[in-house]
């Protein structure tokens, strides 16, 4: 009964208001004083309509309205072809005993369909639609969304429930991320290896985890979306974002190392290898067996965040640059991306690439996905390209807010020429099937209705998408309810209590929290307190199923909690949750940085010191250090440890080092201790972490100042 209240109120409210709430609200609207009863309708399509009518056809059969004999007393529909309409425009002409549709394609059929969807109320037994004079027709012709199925898979059954959600707002674009470094998704059958190895990886908890769809199931998706009047647009990465298919065919790369699947997120170093023809040979087969599946004018190929250390240290891609006559790196990938495109304008097909392919120069007939902003925006319209413009769902809606949402302005300068329209992509490393909902909606109303009509959302939006909130949560879909994120959680030692208080921030009120530790487990609203140490967990439910993975926090009990902690100089604020007190706490930090338990520094050498209080007897110290290449954070070079009795006189305990490389790779989380030979006394202990120095040169960041990143100063 809960899951259906919702669909209950949506219907009442249907039947209570005297105007449906349409989304997107339609160009020209006359409502008229009267209904057209859904019972006995029969569909007469003008000669030529026959095959597009059948998704009005459909719907009738599915609410029960289509007529199944010729002696009922029928309610005739007309669905009329008027050439004079714009593109994808439709008239819908509703009077109490006949009603009317004029299209100007099969697109205008969709288009009206999804009007009289929401226009259907149910009410005294019955359903109909209420007598209306409607012209409508969109302003832009690219109304898309983008999945990242890269990151996270989701399965066929997934996108089509999905699917159904854009037909119902007139979005029309659905543009399928189908391969990154963190997974090939789509079956080629002259490389296997390419599903058998690169659509699966190994997660640090060492589950399995992947997934690709076959070439039948892509042509399942494909069928189905054009059945919704949706066109699927394939992204497949090209010449970077690849290290899941060169984990697969290693010999593609420069270097021909054989590399794992990441699990993490971020730009990797090794990209196709565009100076050799192997790599092209591979890229053509690829598109010789891709392309026939997907009729869609336009081919993906990414094309971002390229990075060109392995081109420059490559012999093969030199030789190429000599041989194109190619001065810097840069022009290899507009060189690369302009073979590509001639290589797709020959099966008919147009290039759209993000917009690090204006780096080098392009081809003006390429299309520009822009996501870096109106300055990319405006070098796309000096070079004569085509452009998308992009909002990213995949932000908490904690700061891509609702309203930042409906002030979204797909236009460049005040001005939409040369642009096609926009798309709201949805990346895939914080989200999946379980909690997609929740970036998606309610923010894609608005987002719809802006694309629709070409103008700002209509002032009563919020009020429009009521019903419309309450049927996709009735579906099964997770909503936001209010900008926040989804779930987070932060804790802190309570030294008065000698416990952990957990306080749980909830996007919405009805999520609750399992947790589970110390042979104990449980459910939670807004706070848990912690005494026992060992590994918690914490996950967010709602409607008594998980939304997320679980967050986990490892508590440690050690002679430093409670210590009086100085640190020189502070950490970012922008990292950890409590830097006063955060190397002294008890709590150790997750493969996320992000996490709340590390402490960041920029380029100094941070000396952290604990007052123990009094003198104890030390038989170790240790601090956990983070590497994560991605994002400028190394291990430091070494760990200085020193003990002193009275905080004035120091003596050096030991100097913990490493032998992990600082090349790309995945996260570390390294242990940097300290064992005396005999157990040593002191009242202060004090760490010194020294800076790994400049990024290196295998690393994007190559000569910046790197990070460093400690958790917890532990002393035994």
């Amino acid at each position: 009964m809960p899951r259906l209240l919702p669909l209950i109120l949506w219907l009442l409210s249907l039947g209570l208001h005297a105007q449906p709430s349409l989304i997107p609200w339609p160009r020209s609207v006359e409502w008229l004083d009267s209904r057209f009863r859904l019972e006995y309708v029969s569909l007469h399509a003008d000669p030529g309509l026959e095959v597009v009518a059948t998704p009005l056809l459909d719907f009738l059969s599915a609410i029960s309205a289509k007529a199944t004999a010729n002696d009922e007393l029928l309610h005739p529909l007309y669905l009329r072809r008027d050439p004079q309409l714009p593109k994808e425009g439709y008239v819908l002409d509703i009077a109490p005993t006949r009603a009317e549709v004029r299209v100007s394609d099969a697109a205008g059929v969709f288009n009206a369909l999804a009007t009289l969807r929401q226009m259907t109320t149910t009410a005294e037994g019955g359903s109909y639609w209420p007598c209306a004079r409607i012209a409508d027709h969109p302003a832009y012709a690219w109304r898309g969304t983008m999945l990242d199925v890269s990151r996270h898979f989701y399965p066929v059954d997934f996108l089509e429930r999905y699917l159904d959600e854009l037909a119902r707002l007139k979005i029309n674009i659905f543009h399928w991320h189908l391969t990154d470094d963190q997974g090939w998704r789509i079956e080629v059958k002259k490389y296997p290896r390419l599903t058998e190895v690169g659509a699966w990886r190994t997660e640090a908890d060492g589950r399995r985890y992947g997934g690709f769809y076959t070439q039948e199931e892509v042509k399942r998706v494909v069928r189905y979306a054009a059945e919704h009047g949706i066109t699927v647009v394939p992204e497949i990465e090209f010449p970077g974002h690849c290290r899941a298919a060169l984990a697969a065919y290693p010999e593609l790369g420069c270097r021909k190392d054989t590399l794992p699947v990441p699990t993490t997120w971020g730009v990797f170093q090794d990209v196709y290898c565009v100076g050799q023809e192997a790599t092209w040979t591979f890229m053509q087969d690829v598109l010789d067996e891709l392309v026939p599946l997907f009729p869609s004018a336009y081919f993906h190929i990414g094309g971002d965040e390229v990075p060109k250390d392995r081109w420059h240290a490559c012999p093969v891609c030199q030789r190429r640059m000599h041989a194109e006559g190619l001065p810097d790196e840069h022009a290899l990938q507009a060189w690369a991306v302009k073979r590509l495109q001639g290589m797709l304008k020959a099966k008919g097909k147009t290039l759209i690439g993000w917009d690090e392919i204006l780096e080098g120069g392009v081809d003006s007939t390429a299309v520009i996905e822009v996501w870096r902003g109106d300055d990319q925006a405006r070098k796309a319209r000096a070079n004569g390209n085509r452009m998308i413009r992009t909002i990213y769902f995949d932000a908490s809606p904690a700061s891509l807010t609702l309203e930042r949402v409906e002030q979204f302005d797909p236009r460049v300068d005040g001005s939409d020429l040369q642009v096609l329209g926009a798309e709201c992509p949805v990346w895939s490393e914080g989200r999946d099937p379980r909690n997609l909902g929740y970036s998606v909606f309610p923010r894609q109303f608005p987002y719809a209705e802006r694309l629709w009509t070409g103008d700002a959302p209509r002032a009563d939006i919020r009020e429009r998408m009521r019903p419309h909130v309450a049927r996709v949560e009735s579906e099964g879909w997770i909503t936001a309810t209010q900008d926040a994120d989804l779930f987070t959680a932060s804790i802190r030692y309570e030294p008065a209590r000698k416990d952990w208080l957990v306080t749980a921030q909830r996007g919405r009120p009805d999520i609750t929290v399992a947790f589970a530790g110390s042979d104990t487990s449980g459910v939670f609203t807004d706070s848990l307190r912690v005494r026992e140490a060992g590994t918690w967990s914490l996950t967010p439910l709602w409607q008594g199923k998980p939304v997320q993975d679980a967050l986990t926090i490892p508590i440690v009990r050690h002679l430093g909690v409670e210590a009086a902690q100085t640190v020189s100089p502070l950490p970012n604020p922008k990292y950890g949750f409590d830097p006063a007190k955060g190397m002294s706490d008890g709590l150790l930090g997750s493969e996320s940085f992000r996490d709340g338990q590390w402490q960041g520094w920029w380029g100094p050498d941070p000396v952290i010191t604990l007052d123990l209080g009094q003198e104890q007897e030390i038989t170790e110290l240790s601090i956990r250090c983070l590497q994560d290449v991605a994002v400028w954070i190394l291990l430091p070079r070494e760990v200085i440890y020193e003990t002193s009795t009275d905080g004035k006189h120091w003596s050096t305990l030991e100097r913990a080092t490493h032998d992990v490389p600082n090349d790309p790779g995945p996260r570390i989380i390294h242990a940097f201790s300290a064992r005396p030979a005999t157990p040593t006394k002191a009242r202060y202990v004090r760490a010194t972490l020294v800076n790994a120095g400049p990024m290196p040169a295998s690393s994007l960041g190559a000569g910046n100042p790197s990070w460093v990143f400690a958790d917890e100063f532990v002393v035994r």
